[in-house]
């Protein structure tokens, strides 16, 4: 954990286990009521693309153009495990969700740590630390069921301490050529596979954890716990989460880069910044949006 993180008192068990495994969850953030209507204002929305960052069909970011989301991001429970983790100091860099359709396959295992998987530039670069587990967070909170038939999430417990895929390796299954692959892997069009330190691995089931979710719930867990998800085996029902991705203010997003290219698509960096979700900002490697694009303020714990 950070030097600086302050753990209170009702959560260290959360934390102490976070530290063992990786993940904990799950975490209620809303009420099943709640999650129904926060997802229905969302697909609504995600309809109505004339404010969102990027002029593409992957669905980054859009804590900028969709109001729910704006307000979801610094929801004070996700702030206050964020504070326990990476201490007071923290910036939401991203925003996604890739829903499970009925019949979709299960997502490989992968980890990731700086996310240079996508072109081979890492898009985050820690600069008062070396690199660890704790760099990048995310926040992976369900709006619809999400069972071991409905494409949950499962993690290898305690993996996040090994290094099992390497993502500097040279390879472009994923980086060329998207449509194609993306009919042939589970990984949104990477086969992560390609990364794999020893192409033998695989998990002790005892370590495999499926963790079945219910809407409004969230988990939360290092991307270097080696993870993926359960297929969607279901013939009519979508499986829908957010995930949000923080990091502490000394971690540089999408270091001297203008734009990227990830999953097929180009985003253009130039509207893009980090939005600072609680305390302060003391490093001038930044760029800090402080409102979304509808003028809506960012709060800040």
């Amino acid at each position: 954990m950070s030097a600086n993180a302050v753990v209170p008192d009702d959560i260290k068990s959360d934390i102490e286990q976070f530290g063992r495994d990786g993940f904990i969850g799950p975490i209620k953030l809303y009420e099943p009521e709640e999650a129904a209507e926060l997802i229905r204002e969302i697909r609504i929305n995600n309809h109505i693309t004339d404010k969102a960052l990027y002029k593409n069909s992957v669905n980054y970011d859009r804590h900028f153009d969709i109001p729910e989301l704006t307000r979801h991001i610094t929801h004070p429970t996700i702030v206050k495990y964020l504070n326990a983790i990476l201490g007071p100091d923290v910036l939401c860099w991203r925003t996604e969700w890739f829903p499970k359709f009925p019949g979709a396959k299960a997502t490989e295992w992968h980890q990731v740590r700086d996310y240079s998987y996508a072109n081979g530039k890492p898009q985050l670069l820690p600069t008062a630390s070396e690199w660890n587990a704790y760099i990048d967070i995310t926040v992976w909170t369900c709006f619809t069921p999400a069972t071991k038939d409905r494409a949950c999430m499962k993690f290898v417990r305690g993996s996040q301490r090994e290094w099992i895929f390497d993502e500097h390796k040279a390879t472009q299954t994923g980086r060329d050529d998207f449509d194609v692959q993306h009919a042939n892997t589970g990984f949104f069009g990477y086969d992560f596979s390609d990364f794999a330190v020893d192409p033998d691995w695989e998990p002790r089931p005892e370590d495999v954890v499926e963790l079945e979710m219910q809407p409004g719930e969230a988990v939360i867990f290092t991307a270097s716990c080696v993870h993926g998800s359960t297929p969607n085996l279901t013939e009519r029902e979508t499986r829908f989460a957010i995930a949000g991705r923080y990091v502490p203010t000394h971690v540089r997003v999408y270091p001297d880069q203008d734009s990227f290219t990830a999953h097929g698509a180009t985003f253009d960096l130039s509207e893009y910044g980090s939005v600072l979700v609680s305390g302060e900002n003391k490093f001038d490697h930044h760029r800090i949006r402080t409102e979304n694009n509808h003028g809506e303020k960012f709060r800040r714990a």
